[in-house]
């Protein structure tokens, strides 16, 4: 479980054959074998750690789901810990388990802030709410826009400093997972309906 408040912004070294070698910058040293780590939202498992270097093992569902499989060498991605006991929680609960990708659409610049146009696959837009939380590449955010199946993200100037989202380019995909609190009102609703 994480929080969605990014640590470190990591870099990319390989990405072969489901095998991802990544400089994990501070955030390796916390590391060991078998531990928990998001890689762009996505909860993926330490194989080896040497320094800085963390080796990733990639599953094909993994692939499948998400935009890591058109990530390559020296791409930037958002690294964060899995949260403790004793976390200060400020972002919001994010599992790890991307549910599928949203399509950049075109920023909106304004003077203190940005707003993240994105395209929601329709099986998530259930999920949403305005106001609501949602993790984009891992990023905890909130729904400023819901106009289905378009969302808008405010992002302020700290947030595209100390993340990859400012990286995104109109047509690129983002990782999305919906509010995990959402999803299990709206499963069930669907089940006591049926």
């Amino acid at each position: 479980m994480f929080n969605g408040i990014i640590e470190v912004v990591g870099r990319i070294e390989s990405f072969k054959n489901g095998k991802l070698l990544l400089d994990g910058d501070s955030l390796a040293r916390q590391t060991k074998p078998g531990d928990s780590i998001a890689v762009d939202g996505v909860c993926l498992t330490v194989v080896k750690r040497q320094g800085r270097k963390l080796q990733i093992d990639v599953s094909a569902e993994t692939l499948r789901r998400t935009n890591l499989k058109h990530r390559t060498a020296d791409d930037r991605v958002n690294l964060e810990l899995p949260i403790r006991g004793d976390t200060f929680i400020s972002g919001h609960f994010v599992q790890g388990h991307v549910e599928g990708v949203a399509r950049v659409g075109k920023w909106k610049r304004t003077q203190n802030d940005v707003l993240l146009r994105l395209k929601l696959p329709s099986d998530l837009i259930p999920f949403c709410i305005p106001k609501g939380s949602i993790a984009v590449n891992g990023v905890s955010l909130t729904i400023a826009e819901f106009r289905p199946p378009n969302i808008g993200i405010a992002l302020i100037p700290y947030t595209l400093k100390h993340t990859n989202l400012g990286d995104l380019k109109a047509g690129e995909i983002a990782n999305i997972e919906t509010d995990m609190v959402g999803r299990y009102v709206v499963s069930f609703l669907r089940a006591k309906s049926s």
